[in-house]
């Protein structure tokens, strides 16, 4: 194993004023990759017209960039971990370029799936790099701070994105390339900005001896359980040619995952890096953190990308206005996330199934108000419920990261946090593909397409997309309920054990 790169943060700090530019710059970047997973939602009824690619190539296009982020997220952890986390970056940023470029010009549905993909792994090699960065750049008594300003920064680049692609979608001379064109601009502001101050911020590092020690074949098992996992979701259309023999991938699947946690036990056991640390998974608030981030990950994007669809195909909603209803809801995440980092050390998961609850209220009351409501009503209704939807995410996600880690040693925080990223993709993944297979399965086993289904058969696609999202959203809210009760015996058992002692 090479040996530890020695970062500036065990050095004389860089002037705040350069760290503070690199923080935003690593938070933009962030938010950029984020916004990868949700924006497309909006150009899918644009790609379709254009491209006809179909259940299966639709599907594609969403899930391959989540899936392609989350395989590479543990080896480029670990190389950025070991020295290598400039040149990392560097060559991430260039490679989000040309990925973007490449769907910008894609003539077919096989080259923007080829172009998704690369731009998930130019996002995988990017994420722990900025993550990294900000741990590196500020000591732990200003990192908490330094962390609040980057989880803004990616909130503002979420909430502002989808209007600003939808806009462009709208544009005649782009339509759904807009949404790829626009990473073109911000992809070279952010090159330049990265050349011009990382390197004297506090980012570079001292290159190490040695090769980076990942677990390729941990790598290759893991990848192929997910994908095995994912298979026969991205291949139900609903239509008579449907080969059930499909769902025998999960079989695979099972039997691959067993193989990963035997391999990974044998690994660890040799003194070897492995892909998860599964060691970590019996503290329990760690164990209940990824659960909830597994299940929680799965429910937004697919209601998410069946509601721009509804939106535009069935209301006639311009591909703008389907991104700006998004947009209350991810500016009072931000107010969510403040609050949360301020009330999660008295109330804790309180908060999270708090915040749970009220996003699975708001899911709910939307679909009641779509239900109901003339379409001239629901420009200005959606939009309001979405205000405490996205409280409530922020209540959910700022805290949960927070208990997450709270139990981790801290020489091991690395490997923790690499664990949730890895996660959360996964979950991304699988709850695009899923609620994806709900909506369409509804409109092309009725023999239409998206771009020519009634609106009745969408919106019986997004009340089956919805579904599944609720699903996942009460198993979430099931997990944080008893994590909350076993925290309260915990403190119980504390309480009697330290009566005990003062007699």
């Amino acid at each position: 194993m090479g040996q530890a790169a020695v970062t500036t943060s065990d050095q004389p700090g860089a002037p705040l004023g350069r760290r503070r530019f690199a923080l935003v710059l690593c938070g933009t970047t962030a938010g950029m990759l984020l916004l990868d997973i949700h924006k497309v939602s909006i150009a899918i009824p644009s790609i379709e017209r254009a491209l006809a690619p179909g259940p299966v190539g639709v599907q594609l296009i969403s899930a391959c960039y989540v899936l392609c982020f989350a395989v590479t997220l543990v080896p480029a952890g670990r190389a950025g971990d070991q020295g290598r986390r400039l040149a990392l970056t560097y060559a991430g940023l260039y490679l989000y370029l040309a990925a973007s470029v490449l769907c910008a010009v894609a003539t077919s549905a096989a080259v923007l799936i080829a172009g998704r993909a690369v731009l998930g792994v130019a996002a995988g090699m990017l994420m722990p790099q900025v993550m990294g960065l900000v741990q590196q750049m500020f000591p732990p008594a200003e990192r908490g701070r330094a962390f609040g300003v980057y989880g803004m920064c990616v909130s503002l680049a979420t909430a502002l994105g989808p209007s600003l692609g939808g806009l462009l979608t709208t544009s005649p001379e782009l339509g759904w390339r807009g949404v790829f064109m626009m990473n073109v601009p911000i992809g070279l502001a952010l090159v330049v900005a990265a050349h011009a101050i990382l390197p004297f911020a506090g980012g570079e590092q001292r290159r190490p001896r040695g090769v980076v020690d990942v677990d390729l074949a941990g790598l290759a098992l893991g990848s192929g359980a997910v994908i095995a996992l994912l298979t026969p979701f991205v291949f139900t259309t609903g239509k008579p040619g449907d080969v059930s023999a499909r769902w025998g991938t999960l079989v695979v699947a099972g039997v691959l995952g067993v193989w990963f946690v035997r391999h990974s036990r044998r690994r660890a056991a040799a003194g070897h890096s492995v892909v998860v640390a599964a060691h970590l998974l019996r503290i329990p608030s760690f164990r209940a953190g990824v659960l909830i981030s597994l299940t929680w990950f799965a429910s937004g994007p697919g209601f998410v990308l069946g509601l721009t669809i509804y939106l535009q195909q069935a209301e006639g909603f311009s591909p703008f206005l389907a991104g700006l209803v998004m947009l209350p809801s991810s500016a009072t995440s931000v107010v969510g996330a403040w609050a949360g980092g301020r009330l999660v050390a008295r109330r804790g998961r309180v908060l999270t199934a708090t915040g749970m609850a009220l996003a699975l209220g708001c899911m709910a009351t939307t679909l009641l108000v779509i239900h109901l409501a003339p379409s001239w009503v629901l420009l200005w209704a959606i939009p309001l419920v979405q205000l405490p939807q996205g409280l409530g995410a922020g209540l959910v996600v700022s805290p949960n990261h927070s208990m997450t880690l709270s139990d981790v040693p801290p020489g091991e925080g690395s490997a923790a946090s690499a664990i949730g990223q890895l996660g959360q993709r996964i979950a991304n993944s699988v709850g695009v593909a899923v609620a994806s297979m709900a909506y369409y399965t509804v409109v092309y086993g009725g023999g239409y397409s998206l771009v020519d289904a009634p609106a009745a058969v969408h919106l019986a696609g997004l009340d089956h997309a919805a579904s599944v999202a609720s699903a996942f959203l009460v198993i979430a809210l099931a997990v944080a309920v008893a994590d909350l009760r076993r925290q309260r015996r915990t403190r119980a058992g504390e309480l009697v054990l330290a009566a005990a002692g003062s007699r």
